[in-house]
């Protein structure tokens, strides 16, 4: 019996020393911050802004994607003049080829790229699935995943030559798939699964891949008017048999957890660029990123329950409807 607590007492040693050693080693920053360069996607408000004035701060040399004018004139007001803006709509890949080409020249003779950061994302809509068209889906798609995937394929290079990083801003939903947001969480779903493929195939290239799943921040994609809004433009276009489908108590019910979601995300968007900010300048980077109370505790958990249980959890606010066996 002394030999099974020997090997418990071992185990338990282990764990904590190796928890240890991570969380000290994690706090070790990359040196030579000042010769590092970075360029980061999204960057008129939310998360990529704060990213950008982040890193200029601390001297990294910051090129931020805006997609438009005033977000870049904005951006580049608030910051020191070591900070670059282009514009950039990941969704048009001569943007995207432009970008890098400026990048290139950006960079010193026979330098690489440190980090890409692909934070470009939006949430079109917020309506049960039958509500939606495919171009809605392709809407989400076009900015989420295949936005991504273009600032990858052609920022690669750059990033393979500095021995870099690649940095996906995915969801908590990528893994626990919320009802209303179904383009949604595809679409990062998408970005999480391409993270990991890259990941491998990448892995013995020096290039390093890192995901950022948040869970409910306070911006401009969480607004509570923005969303409700969308969701009454998608029920108007809804056929008169839909409508009284979804229509009277579930309408109601629906926009009830919008208002819920509004009183319940975290008001702390610091916490996802930090997160982004130690993926890219961390010594001992993750490679998932669990970012917010209600990601760590709540989503996260319901993943790995049965479906049998996460799908009764989340079957708010389906309307009832007669089994045929």
């Amino acid at each position: 019996m002394l030999w099974l607590w020997g090997l418990i007492t071992i185990f338990v040693s282990l764990f904590i020393w190796y928890h240890l050693y991570k969380a000290l080693s994690s706090k070790k920053m990359v040196d030579d911050i000042a010769s590092r360069y970075v360029v980061i996607t999204g960057c008129d408000t939310g998360f990529g802004n704060l990213l950008s004035k982040r890193l200029d701060i601390i001297g990294v040399n910051v090129i931020s994607g805006c997609l438009t004018d005033d977000g870049a004139k904005k951006l580049k007001d608030e910051c020191s003049s070591r900070l670059k803006t282009i514009i950039l709509d990941v969704t048009d890949e001569i943007s995207v080829q432009k970008a890098a080409a400026i990048v290139r020249r950006e960079l010193p003779q026979n330098a690489g790229l440190w980090g890409l950061v692909n934070n470009a994302g939006v949430m079109p809509h917020f309506a049960p699935m039958e509500m939606l068209t495919v171009e809605d889906f392709k809407a989400a798609c076009n900015v989420n995943l295949f936005g991504a995937i273009s600032m990858t394929l052609n920022f690669l290079p750059l990033i393979r030559q500095g021995r870099g990083r690649v940095v996906n801003v995915c969801s908590i939903v990528a893994t626990s798939a919320y009802p209303g947001l179904s383009n949604y969480c595809i679409s990062k779903t998408g970005l999480k699964t391409f993270s990991t493929c890259i990941r491998r195939e990448l892995y013995r290239s020096g290039v390093t891949v890192h995901t950022i799943n948040p869970g409910g921040f306070k911006t401009n994609i969480t607004n509570q008017n923005r969303l409700e809004s969308i969701f009454r433009e998608s029920f108007d276009k809804c056929s008169e048999d839909l409508k009284s489908f979804y229509g009277g108590r579930i309408a109601k019910k629906i926009i009830s957890n919008i208002r819920l979601v509004d009183t319940q995300v975290s008001f702390k968007p610091h916490l996802v660029s930090d997160a982004m900010e130690h993926a890219l300048l961390s010594r001992n980077p993750q490679r998932d990123y669990i970012v917010g109370y209600d990601a760590r505790f709540f989503f996260r958990p319901i993943s790995i329950l049965p479906d049998i249980i996460s799908d009764l959890l989340f079957s708010w606010p389906a309307p009832y409807g007669e089994r045929v066996l």
